[in-house]
């Protein structure tokens, strides 16, 4: 990452908190073509009380931005967050073309390429923040607060945001988390990815779900396991994913997601062959 952290993670948590609602949302455009990366961006900043919407790539942002269109609509978004590398536009020439008008929200680049050439331009253009892939949520959280203080954000017609029913998990649920991994917005993660489980909740015993991470203290050089043990009649399927090294974005959460996904499809496999056997 390019800047500093301006505060430490409680702070930062409680200042987006409490300017999301105590004013008008703050409304999000979020431009990331790897959608695992993208709907986990935005479950979080929505989580954290911001309007988020999403384009799958930079030709998807130049027309909600309204650059690819006679009429120009940033006005309704106050923050812009964007990869730099993504099919059609990128985020760097988006932020290129904003030089034209006035009043343009800040943009917050993000890249898996940090080299000295991208980091210098994005910086002379005026980006507000470079971040570079893997970064830590509270990374991102502190720069929209840096951007946005308590009391600044604008007041444009407020977006009301759809409140949510908390989300239950119908199967006996254990989480196990170890070297300081245990917060409330991984908790309610993880409780978020378990309930995609609750259509097998029928043939789920227990689960137990255990987050781990090794490496070294900096962000970027931790390599994050995740591990579920699902109980169901007669075995336990356990599912085990380690995220990678190299220039791939993979943080706790993506690792989390992955691991999920590895999961429904082991037991969809167990149903297969559970319905296969009664037939017979």
């Amino acid at each position: 990452m390019v800047k500093q952290k301006h505060s430490t993670p409680s702070e930062t948590n409680r200042s987006l908190q409490d300017s999301c609602s105590i004013h008008s949302p703050l409304r999000i455009l979020l431009a990331e073509d790897d959608l695992e990366m993208s709907r986990m961006l935005s479950w979080y900043l929505q989580k954290k009380g911001c309007h988020v919407v999403a384009c799958k790539d930079g030709n998807d942002l130049m027309r909600h931005l309204g650059l690819s269109e006679p009429l120009e609509c940033f006005h309704g978004f106050d923050l812009i967050i964007s990869d730099i590398r993504m099919p059609g536009a990128s985020g760097l020439q988006v932020l290129e073309a904003e030089k034209e008008f006035d009043n343009f929200p800040s943009m917050i680049l993000i890249t898996a390429f940090p080299d000295k050439q991208t980091l210098d331009l994005a910086k002379r253009l005026g980006a507000a923040a470079i971040l570079s892939k893997p970064f830590d949520m509270d990374d991102l959280l502190a720069e929209i607060s840096y951007i946005f203080p308590l009391g600044l954000i604008s007041e444009k017609a407020q977006l009301p945001l759809s409140k949510q029913d908390p989300v239950v998990v119908q199967f006996p649920l254990e989480l196990c988390f170890r070297h300081d991994l245990d917060s409330e917005h991984i908790k309610d993660f993880v409780h978020n990815m378990a309930a995609k489980l609750n259509r097998f909740n029928h043939h789920i015993e227990h689960c137990r779900i255990i987050l781990d991470q090794s490496g070294a203290h900096h962000q970027r050089n931790r390599l994050y396991h995740v591990t579920i043990n699902i109980d169901v009649p007669g075995k336990t399927i356990v599912v085990k994913h380690d995220s990678e090294t190299g220039s791939g974005f993979e943080d706790l959460y993506l690792s989390i997601h992955l691991a999920f996904g590895a999961a429904i499809r082991r037991l969809n496999r167990y149903l297969q062959k559970h319905s296969s056997t009664k037939m017979r």
